[in-house]
């Protein structure tokens, strides 16, 4: 047991790495966010997104970015849940589980449960979270990587 214990806290690892490194991806100049949808058994990776806009998007000349605003949640940027979404073409959400580098604003928590994903996990939290008890009554299994990690799957 504790064999397998250890090999799924080292495949989460290896995904907790990989997704941090799309994060920088982002264009963002205040918090880059990355999501991945993985299959629950690691077999594959079915879709990913990070934060930002449109490929061309141009310069805002207020924020030297492309962000519209630099105030915390105005950046005018898609959520890297929506671009994760978008891209996810899978026919079993709930088979996989989606990896976070920050847990979902209220909006995106929704979207997530309406895509018919079943687990989700973050690294670091998001400034509100009163808004993820939304997944209690969705059934939806959720926390932090860390958790995870300590706990698996249920």
């Amino acid at each position: 047991m504790k064999r397998t214990q250890s090999r799924f806290s080292d495949k989460i690892y290896t995904f907790k790495i990989i997704l941090e490194h799309i994060a920088t991806l982002s264009v963002a100049q205040k918090m880059k966010v990355a999501s991945m949808a993985v299959k629950l058994n690691f077999s594959k990776i079915a879709s990913f997104g990070y934060n930002g806009t449109y490929p061309g998007c141009p310069t805002n000349p207020e924020t030297e970015g492309e962000e519209l605003s630099l105030f915390p949640g105005k950046s005018g940027f898609l959520h890297a849940e929506d671009n994760m979404i978008s891209k996810f073409q899978e026919n079993d959400p709930e088979n996989y589980m989606i990896l976070q580098t920050l847990s979902p604003c209220r909006d995106c928590t929704m979207r997530l449960i309406n895509a018919g994903f079943k687990h989700v996990y973050w690294i670091n939290e998001y400034r509100e979270t009163d808004h993820l008890e939304i997944f209690d009554r969705c059934s939806v299994k959720y926390g932090t990587i860390k958790n995870l990690i300590n706990n698996g799957i249920s």
